[in-house]
């Protein structure tokens, strides 16, 4: 026998025929030959085929003898797939890649693909396994299989189509306007791109804000079938920015100075000046300006009080009313101006000035109607000797409607203090007569300007002329006139006694016929002249 592949021909190279021919045989008395009964290969799957073959081998008598064998072109390749053979993978629900068309090829003949795709389900409707399976067989039924398994899973949030948002409606009373908030809960939408999606929120109903107002912030969530979920916050208010409404106006109320605080007027204040409101969410309460707003009109306009009405979300509405106050009563000065005397600094005593008159010279003084204002007419102080002056100030005290009291009272800068010296003072001296000191130049200040320095000198001889005293006085004087004075006695006196001018002649001891000639001396005075007299 003899087997061979399918190429897909007939007779794979040849190997039928050189079969059919590769046996023989002999014989001991002369030749033999071979004979079959090949009809040709039988036509089996493909281009395989088999044949079952009687050899005879007869010699040149006719003897013979005979064997079978079979020849078959087999075929046991399966089919092999052309296109690229798709992979395991996972995708998402809405990314499911249609099933792939694939075609085969085989060595004996043509194959054919058959597709068969099982869904195996998972936890949720987007979730689930395909698994695809590709067979292709030949004509011989070889069989080649591919089997591709794809995970499709949901891992993507849902989408809103109508998303949350906050809304604001506007107060009328109720706890829900026009049912705006169950309809804005319910109003939220989204879709899926696998499925279904579903809103849900966490509302526990509306807070309790002021009045018939309220307010939520609610989370939604939007969930798909396979529990993606993402949410958003908005927020639900119902707001009250409605004033409230003034029925009836406040009136206007005529008041006396001075008796603000009368019944008449606490009761108009009490009861809003007659005015009423309403209000479309809540209570009212109400407030007035009269505090804050004490003035006198002094024109007799009257001062215009507001009454405000506010509810409880602070929204407000006003109504306005005049009380009239009347003040022609002139402030009382209960405490008058003080006179002012200070001694002088030298640059017109700003600070003590300026003091005096921003307190008003000491002065007080009250007013029944309202506060006062200070004013004085002070220009300038009078010019006086140095940086001394005075100024006789009116002060005047004017409440708010003009009228005024006055109280007078003088700032006076003065000067008592005298000049002083400058340098130290020249002391008493007693000197000889050659050494008298030259007279010091002394200089002064004054607290109040300037201050010039005379000087004078008086001589009194005394026994001789070498002996006598000087007086010496220096006198400051200020540009108001006071005098400081200071005098030094210097005392000149001669204690020094002559000298002599020439060697004096020494004793001496001499023979008698050789006594010297008297020498002539002189002398010198550290005062003045010296005479000198000869005794033998």
């Amino acid at each position: 026998d003899m087997t061979v592949e399918c190429d897909g021909t007939a007779d794979p190279s040849g190997a039928f025929a050189a079969w059919l021919t590769s046996f023989s045989g002999s014989d001991s008395c002369g030749n033999a030959i071979v004979t079959n009964n090949s009809a040709g290969l039988s036509d089996l799957c493909g281009a395989t085929g088999s044949e079952t073959v009687t050899f005879t081998l007869t010699d040149e008598c006719g003897n013979d003898i005979s064997a079978q064998a079979t020849f078959t072109i087999q075929d046991t390749t399966a089919p092999t797939f052309v296109e690229a053979l798709p992979a395991y993978g996972n995708v998402e629900c809405d990314a499911l890649p249609p099933a792939e068309t694939l075609t085969a090829t085989d060595n004996c003949g043509t194959a054919t693909v058959t597709f068969n795709e099982v869904r195996t389900d998972g936890a949720c409707p987007a979730s689930y396994t395909l698994t695809r399976t590709w067979t292709a067989t030949d004509e011989c039924g070889l069989e080649t299989v591919h089997t591709q398994t794809i995970t499709v899973q949901d891992t993507t949030d849902p989408t809103w189509d109508v998303a949350p948002s906050d809304m604001t409606v506007e107060c009328d009373g109720t706890a829900d306007p026009s049912g705006a908030f169950a309809a804005w809960l319910t109003s939220f939408s989204g879709s899926d791109s696998c499925g279904t999606a579903t809103v849900t929120n966490n509302s526990a109903g509306l807070s309790d804000l002021c009045g018939a107002t309220g307010s939520e912030t609610v989370t939604f969530t939007l969930t798909d079938e396979c529990g993606n979920d993402i949410s958003a916050q908005a927020t639900f208010t119902i707001q009250d920015t409605t004033n409230p409404t003034i029925d009836i106006a406040a009136s206007n109320i005529e008041i006396e100075c001075g008796d603000t605080d009368s019944d008449a007027l606490q009761n108009w204040l009490d009861n809003n000046g007659g005015a009423t409101a309403s209000d479309n969410c809540s209570e009212i309460t109400w407030s007035n300006d009269y505090g804050q707003n004490t003035a006198v009109d002094c024109d007799g306009g009257g001062i215009v009080v507001t009454f405000i009405a506010t509810d409880s979300c602070n929204n407000s509405s006003s109504t306005a009313a005049t009380y009239i106050i009347k003040d022609t009563t002139a402030p009382s000065i209960t405490t008058e101006a003080s006179a002012y005397t200070t001694q002088c600094d030298g640059s017109g005593n700003t600070q003590e000035l300026n003091d005096w008159l921003t307190s008003n010279g000491g002065a007080t003084a009250t007013d029944d109607c309202s506060a006062i204002t200070w004013s004085n007419n002070f220009t300038s102080l009078s010019d006086d000797c140095g940086n001394t002056g005075s100024a006789t100030v009116t002060f005047t005290a004017t409440d708010a409607c003009g009228n005024t009291s006055e109280t007078t009272a003088t700032f006076t800068i003065q000067d008592t203090t005298a000049p002083t010296f400058v340098e130290a003072l020249p002391a008493d001296a007693t000197v000889e007569c050659d050494a008298v000191p030259t007279a010091e130049t002394l200089t002064a200040s004054d607290n109040c300007g300037t201050a010039t320095v005379t000087f004078n000198e008086v001589r009194t001889d005394g026994d001789c002329p070498s002996s006598y005293s000087l007086a010496r006085t220096w006198t400051a004087t200020d540009e108001c006139g006071l005098e400081t004075v200071h005098t030094q006695t210097i005392t000149v006196q001669d204690t020094t006694a002559p000298t002599f001018v020439e060697a004096l002649p020494a004793d001496a001891t001499v023979e008698c016929d050789a006594v010297p000639t008297a020498e002539t001396l002189t002398a010198t005075d550290n005062c003045g002249t010296a005479t000198v007299t000869f005794n033998e």
